[in-house]
């Protein structure tokens, strides 16, 4: 079985740069790749500095505590000799800050540079066919059986016609209850986990950790009972509540 799950980023960042990448250096493309270049520890004249070189992989750029926590799972069922048949692939939505200047959703291995996460809560719709994001992101989940989304609000509404489309790709969304209006539940495949304040108590956690727990815990249970948790999750999406509880 092959899972992705798709994260969102966190400001908790390791990078801290005094100028990380803000929202007006995204645009005309030219300022953006020169930002990038400067974060990249290059100076105008092309001289590179390591000491002012702030990229990174994306899966170890972020130290927000959801990320933390998903990083913990991921790290243990990785390490595990079931490993293989199934696989676990983590991106990220946002692409601006990519390195390499691609306008494809983020792999944890891709490199990345610090940025002002605030853009991202004015993030726009994007609409098929302008700049082949939301086509490339439909790639992306269709490659996968099973699609966890820890993603915000902010996120899906900005993906939005990715998830509009029908597919045969089972997609779980981690929301509270009142953020459950950004998806729609009639699409066949496309199922809601509800989180929210009681589960987060339930699990001695906080709001910003509550989703990574989640996925932790899932990987924890897979490494003890074994990687069919993945399919009887998959065919009950429910169930990742029960499997949270029972670590």
């Amino acid at each position: 079985m092959k899972i992705l799950i798709l994260s969102p980023y966190t400001t908790g960042q390791r990078q801290k740069p005094d100028n990380p990448l803000q929202a007006e250096d995204c645009t005309p493309p030219e300022r953006l790749a020169a930002r990038i270049q400067e974060l990249c520890g290059y100076n105008a004249e092309g001289w590179y500095s390591e000491d002012r070189d702030y990229s990174m992989p994306a899966g170890e750029m972020f130290s927000g505590p959801l990320n933390t926590q998903l990083r913990q799972g991921l790290s243990q069922i990785r390490e595990h000799d079931q490993y293989g048949k199934t696989t676990l692939d983590l991106y990220f939505p946002w692409y601006y800050c990519r390195v390499d200047g691609e306008k494809y959703p983020v792999n944890e291995n891709d490199m990345i540079v610090p940025f002002d996460t605030a853009p991202l809560h004015e993030l726009e719709i994007l609409e098929f066919g302008e700049d082949g994001v939301p086509e490339r992101t439909v790639d992306l989940i269709e490659g996968y059986d099973l699609v966890f989304s820890l993603l915000r609000q902010d996120d899906i509404q900005s993906l939005q016609r990715v998830f509009e489309v029908e597919r045969a790709t089972t997609l779980i969304f981690l929301l509270a209850k009142s953020h459950k209006h950004v998806v729609n539940e009639d699409l066949p495949n496309l199922h809601v986990v509800e989180t929210g304040s009681a589960l987060q108590k339930s699990l001695r956690t906080t709001n910003w950790a509550l989703k990574g727990v989640v996925l932790r815990r899932l990987c924890e249970a897979t490494c003890r009972d074994g990687f069919h948790v993945f399919e009887q999750v998959k065919q009950d999406p429910q169930k990742l509540i029960e499997i949270a509880h029972s670590q």
